[in-house]
């Protein structure tokens, strides 16, 4: 009943956003209001728990940050080779690949671990993706090299972008941290105010999703997308089991973020996926529809492998 319980909570702001993009909640507004989410309320709540957090808690930051690096390098290069199975076909397989190789660690991934683990679990869940946008560009325009070495993406352009999207969580954290080690109070006016803001966040999180929903999918393309999501929602299980055991051998994980990392793992292909398409040819509509089919199937598989980490540890 309780798992039960964690899943309808999950699926139910979810549900609230499918059912206003058919009532014709458009997807410029869709955008306007994810726009709002990760540029106003993700910094108060990134703050907040920072702020809160248990020092001794922060010894995680290291091993999550290298943990995600790892699993995003690792699903590359496992991406890479899966999609030599595929037929040809560049954009086809270029759409496979950067819509593998990143899954929805921040956006769903928050609101998972939260519903799961509280704020201890979303707290770990921040310290995994507190490099990503760095990451995320990093490994994708890697991968871009590898695949289209005619390509060339000035160093200024990547900051820019990467200043953009990062900035905000970045700081967020930095000054909740800072004030964190310093013991700092806020008046209760101020507290009140920062946690107005921050409990918005995962409600909207989720409804967002529901809204990036796409509905339509030609028959041919449908092999392409379940192999994705095989590859993201089963095989990620084992390659977050891969990360652990090599983060282990650097860092020594506590509990909580042992099971983000692996419930992270099996994160389904994240809504930036279609990111890289301004600068490598992909089939985007093959990329919308993994990101639709395994946004529904993960709602399937994550409270699976809930009950077995939770059996495991």
């Amino acid at each position: 009943m309780h798992l039960f319980t964690i899943v309808i909570s999950i699926l139910l702001p979810i549900a609230l956003g499918i059912l206003f993009r058919f009532l014709g909640f458009s997807l410029d507004e869709a955008a306007s209001l994810r726009k709002f989410v990760i540029r106003v309320t993700v910094p108060f709540i990134v703050f907040r728990n920072l702020f809160n957090a248990n020092l001794e808690s922060l010894s995680q930051i290291a091993p999550s940050v290298l943990a995600m690096f790892l699993l995003t390098l690792l699903f590359a290069v496992s991406s890479l080779l899966m999609s030599r199975i595929l037929p040809r076909g560049q954009a086809l397989r270029n759409a496979f690949v950067f819509s593998t190789f990143v899954g929805n660690y921040g956006y769903l991934g928050w609101g998972v671990m939260y519903h799961f683990y509280g704020d201890t679990g979303f707290t770990r869940s921040v310290f995994f993706t507190l490099f990503f946008w760095p990451i995320f560009l990093l490994v994708g325009f890697g991968l871009i090299y590898f695949l289209n070495k005619e390509e060339n993406v000035s160093g200024k352009e990547i900051v820019r972008i990467l200043l953009k999207n990062s900035a905000p969580p970045l700081i967020s954290a930095a000054a909740g941290l800072g004030l964190n080690l310093l013991s700092f109070s806020f008046p209760p006016l101020i507290s009140d105010f920062i946690s107005q803001f921050a409990s918005m966040t995962i409600p909207l999180i989720l409804f967002t999703i529901g809204l990036s929903f796409h509905f339509t999918m030609k028959k041919s393309s449908l092999a392409t997308v379940l192999l994705s999501c095989f590859h993201r929602l089963i095989l990620g299980y084992l390659l977050g089991w891969a990360v652990c055991c090599l983060v282990s051998l650097f860092f020594p994980l506590d509990p909580v973020t042992r099971k983000v990392i692996l419930l992270e793992s099996i994160m389904p292909t994240a809504a930036m996926a279609p990111f890289f398409a301004e600068h490598i040819i992909v089939d985007k509509k093959l990329q919308a529809s993994i990101v639709t089919l395994s946004t529904a199937l993960s709602l399937l598989t994550i409270p699976l492998w809930y009950l077995i980490t939770e059996a495991l540890f």
